[in-house]
Parts: structure tokens; sequence; C-alpha cells
């Protein structure tokens, strides 16, 4: 059951990616993420009925700290989402696992074995294949989009690390519905404080009218994909190593069906770029059990 969930939330995290892309084509990253977000947290509005609204004030400021973590990287990838390949920048969130590593072993002091540094190797290589402009050019990193575009994206996984550390504390205390109530309504608290700090409403409105679908369609996968996912934490049988690695298939699917779609350039070098990472890390996740 678990395996069905998570897969199910990297398929409509797919999808949400890939119709932001879609709506990124002609449109303003601040009033597509506006809209989103306020259309995300409408189609969570039916669950309140389930929502605990006695929690601590402290795991309050913990979700509005992860909501802001979160929104902050969106707000990133977005950019990139924007200005380059979806193909080229999707692989690339394969790499947030390592971040996570890293968090772990300079606050918990967490070791890699010998078969997991073997599947930071395969995520390495693989992310090292993505920055080619073309596997010809081997020893050229980071030419397959402009420099800038790659340091936005790793500021996008360093700010989404911290949102599984924080996300570890604050579920254990809390079911997930009232979770994800809260998360997507500091969400959009984010959004509205944008939409008068930057005097949106003319283009924001304009935007609502010519691809009303499109953003009712992103914000919907948004939400279903993290309830998807924190549905699968809340299994005992969920193997937590594995969650990852599993809905990470999902850049494949956006690499083959995104590059596709908006005719994108070396999606076979892509592809096993991404599948060769995946494997790296099925690796990590598979020895962690041990």
């Amino acid at each position: 059951m678990w395996i069905v969930l998570i897969l199910g939330s990297g398929l409509f995290f797919a999808l949400n990616h890939l119709f932001r892309k879609k709506i990124l084509e002609d449109s303003n990253i601040l009033d597509m993420m506006i809209l989103t977000g306020g259309a995300g947290f409408f189609f969570v509005l039916p669950l309140i009925k389930f929502v605990d609204f006695s929690i601590p004030a402290s795991l309050l400021f913990l979700i509005m700290l992860n909501a802001a973590f979160a929104y902050g990287g969106s707000l990133l990838l977005n950019i990139a989402y924007k200005h380059c390949e979806i193909s080229t920048i999707s692989p690339l969130l394969n790499l947030s696992p390592l971040f996570v590593i890293l968090l772990s072993y300079s606050i918990l002091g967490e070791i890699l074995n010998s078969k997991q540094l073997l599947g930071v190797f395969f995520i390495l290589i693989g992310g090292y294949i993505v920055t080619l402009e073309d596997i010809k050019y081997f020893i050229k990193p980071f030419t397959a989009i402009p420099k800038k575009f790659f340091v936005i994206v790793f500021a996008t996984l360093i700010l989404w690390s911290i949102c599984p550390v924080i996300n570890k504390f604050v579920l254990m205390d809390i079911n997930t519905i009232t979770y994800l109530f809260f998360f997507t309504m500091f969400i959009f608290f984010i959004q509205v404080g944008l939409l008068f700090s930057k005097h949106r409403f003319r283009s924001v409105t304009a935007l609502a009218r010519r691809k009303w679908p499109l953003l009712l369609i992103a914000g919907f996968c948004w939400v279903l994909s993290d309830l998807l996912h924190l549905a699968t934490l809340a299994i005992p049988a969920t193997v937590v190593s594995l969650v990852i690695p599993v809905k990470r298939i999902s850049n494949l699917l956006i690499i083959i069906i995104g590059g596709t779609l908006f005719q994108e350039k070396n999606l076979i070098i892509k592809s096993s770029a991404c599948a060769a990472m995946l494997a790296g890390l099925f690796v990590i996740g598979l020895y962690s059990r041990q």
C-alpha cells in the first residue's frame, strides 16, 4: 500500500511541475505561484473538519517556518523552470538527499557505510552528466544551462533539505491532515502578502482568466502529491528510507514527458543520467536499513 501511495505522490508531483512549466511559458512566476498556492489551499479547505486546532504554538511556528523554506525553494525552482529546459533541471532534484545526508552528518553525526557511498557515487556521476551540454564534452561541466541557474537549483535543494528535518519533529505530534491544512494555509498567507506588497492584482486577475484550468490542475496536483506523501509516512509498514527514492521516479517521468512535450534535446542522455541517480538513491535507501 505504501508503495502505491508514494508512486501516486510522485505522479502528481511530476504533473504539478509539468503544468507549472507550461503556465510559465508566457506568465509571470509570482503570479503563477500566487494562483496555484491559493488553489491548493482552496482544495484543502473541505478537510477542515479533520483539523486539530488545539496544537501548540511551537508546532505552528515550525509549520510556518517549513512553509517559508518550502515556498522559497519553490520560487527559486520556478525561476529555473522559466528560463531553462525542465529535462535538465528536474534530474538535479535527485541531488536533494545528498544535502539531507550532509545535514544528518553535521547535526546527528550519522555516517554512511561503504555501500551507501557507492550510491552517492552514482548520484554524483548522474548529476555531473546532466550538467553537460553534450556528452562529447565530458570535461566541461555546468555548460547545459547558464551557471547562475545551477546555483539557483542548489539553493532550492538547500532550502528543501531542511523541510524533512522539520517534518520529522512536527508529524510526531499531529496528524497529516492538520499538518497539511496549516502548511497550505501559511503558504496562502505568503501569497496574499505578496499580492498586496507587489501590487499584482491586475496581472493575477488576467492570468486567472487566461489559464484558470491549468492553474487549478497544478494546485490540485500539488496538494494531492503532498497528501499522498504524508499518508505514506503515516503507514507503520512504510520503509521510510525508500520513500524518497521511489518518489523520485517522478523526475524520470518529467524528463521523458516534459522533454518531449517542450521539444527539448539530449533526452536519452538525461534519462540515463537520471536512472543512474535513481539507482544511487535506492542503494542508499536499501542499505540504510542495515
